[in-house]
């Protein structure tokens, strides 16, 4: 376990200057002609944001706002309507969001028609929102960079598209780290998400806006991605269910990749009955009922690099989880660095491979931030062979998982060893360690395409919100949804 690591994550780098009179970043924050919820003061006229400390008001109104599945049976029940959460989602928005910067862009007018006669379906009337990455009509897709980004998108992203289709009623996009390649979602020029349980901290990344979103009780879902972390990360540090099915499940045509073979679509929601519900509405995947769990066996890695908190709290749910019938055993995953060598390996060769087919790499390279820029320069370097040896290397780590899935029916991990980091610290020097205290429990998931769930299982010392996830073998997504709601049950918190 790590006493240090927090230290190494607390470097400083000012924050960009408050305007005293708006309570938002000054500088270039937001893209011009883009309405923000930070274009307008708060409701009660407060003439600032709140800046470092958990804030009680914002955590207190996400643990009891309600579900995605409360909301649509509201409507359905007549108990109230769609224009009604509409206008109540984007009164929320205005007023927190000042502090939280979730969202990039907000169309209050189009949301508002929509919300006056929406399609019927499971999520009639609720509102959502969805990652930078996705395309929506008649706006840009801007994936968190100042390079740029050509026209604005002529039709839907597809699983946006599913999600209009469903009913629900898209307040606007959320802020994502650039190009989805970083754990904190921070620019150095653009500004970043902060954390709802503690505004000097970082949500996470990166779909980080997603999070602070649906934490802040603005909506209670959030359309992400995951290539090594991004939503399960977000969800761990906001208290959150972060969830990810099996690779392929989530259709992601209209949504800007990072890297396509690791990239997963999932959402950000708060509770696990709503994954459940946006996975049946988006997911091509068939649901089986919910099954009990008693008898199934659980893979736990006891040798883990985390602080004492996270380590005390993933004990107790895990303790949590025999106490319900499930079988625990200790298992072996391959070595950390191994991991994280073939995640990279894949990630930076397919990534480069992108940006440079779409035009935006080596020409427009000074338009990125420049932890971005510094990978892309790191994979123009590699050695040609690099991508090869990784995806070899990939193939005999899923064998090694499928062999392992023979004798368990899901893994146990936590999704973090530490809290999240201030939101000075994500300098440069700071990437390292926050990457060695993520990625080595987070890429198993994504180089073998497994549905993962993180819950939510306490707070650690200094109150921050801490994780647990679920994995299941390719497929199982239905019993990973069924153990990760058990445990939702049995570890209540908020």
């Amino acid at each position: 376990m790590r006493e240090s690591r927090r230290a190494h994550l607390t470097g400083a780098e000012p924050v960009p200057a408050r305007d005293p009179h708006r309570g938002a970043a000054r500088g270039p924050d937001r893209h011009p002609r883009e309405r923000t919820s930070a274009d307008q003061d708060t409701r009660d006229g407060r003439p600032g944001a709140r800046v470092a400390g958990v804030d009680p008001l914002l955590v207190k109104h996400a643990v009891a706002a309600p579900s995605a599945g409360e909301l649509a049976a509201d409507v359905r029940a007549g108990r109230t309507d769609p224009l009604t959460l509409v206008e109540q989602a984007l009164t929320r928005l205005e007023a927190c969001d000042v502090d939280v910067h979730a969202f990039v862009h907000v169309d209050a007018s189009a949301a508002l028609a929509v919300a006056r006669n929406p399609p019927d379906g499971p999520l009639r009337g609720v509102p959502v929102a969805v990652k930078d990455l996705f395309d929506v009509a008649g706006q840009i897709t801007r994936a968190g960079s100042l390079v740029p980004a050509g026209p604005a998108a002529t039709e839907d992203g597809a699983a946006v598209a599913r999600l209009r289709a469903a009913g629900a009623v898209v307040l606007g996009r959320t802020r994502t780290h650039e190009y989805a390649w970083g754990l904190t979602t921070q620019h150095l020029k653009l500004g970043g998400t902060r954390n709802p349980w503690d505004t000097g901290r970082v949500p996470g990344g990166s779909s980080g806006g997603s999070a602070a979103a649906v934490a802040a009780g603005i909506v209670p879902l959030a359309l992400g991605t995951d290539t090594g972390a991004s939503i399960r990360l977000p969800a761990a540090w906001c208290g959150l269910v972060g969830h990810k099915p099996t690779f392929g499940a989530v259709p992601l045509a209209g949504c800007t990749p990072l890297a396509p073979s690791l990239d997963h679509g999932g959402a950000l929601v708060r509770t696990v009955a709503d994954a459940r519900l946006w996975l049946s509405v988006l997911g091509d995947v068939r649901l089986e009922a919910r099954a009990p769990v008693a008898g199934l066996r659980a893979g736990v890695a006891r040798a883990l690099d985390t602080t004492p908190d996270v380590g005390v709290l993933f004990e107790q749910a895990v303790e949590r989880a025999s106490s319900c019938g499930i079988g625990v055993r200790d298992v072996a995953l391959p070595p950390a660095d191994r991991l994280v060598e073939v995640y990279l390996g894949v990630q930076a060769g397919e990534a480069l491979a992108w940006h440079r087919a779409s035009g935006r790499w080596p020409a427009h390279a000074d338009a990125y931030g420049p932890d971005v820029r510094s990978f892309l320069e790191a994979a123009d370097r590699a050695d040609p062979d690099r991508l090869a040896a990784a995806q070899s290397l990939r193939e005999q780590l899923r064998a090694r998982i499928t062999d392992l899935f023979g004798d368990v029916d899901v893994l146990f991990l936590p999704v973090a060893g530490c809290g999240p980091p201030t939101t000075a610290a994500p300098t440069r020097s700071a990437l390292g360690p926050l990457r060695d205290a993520v990625l080595p429990l987070t890429v198993l998931a994504n180089l073998c395409g497994l549905p993962a769930c993180a819950v939510p299982v306490g707070v650690d010392i200094d109150g921050l919100p801490v994780g647990l996830q679920v994995l299941g073998p390719p497929g199982a997504d239905s019993r990973v949804l069924d153990v990760a709601e058990r445990l939702q049950v049995q570890l209540p918190w908020g």
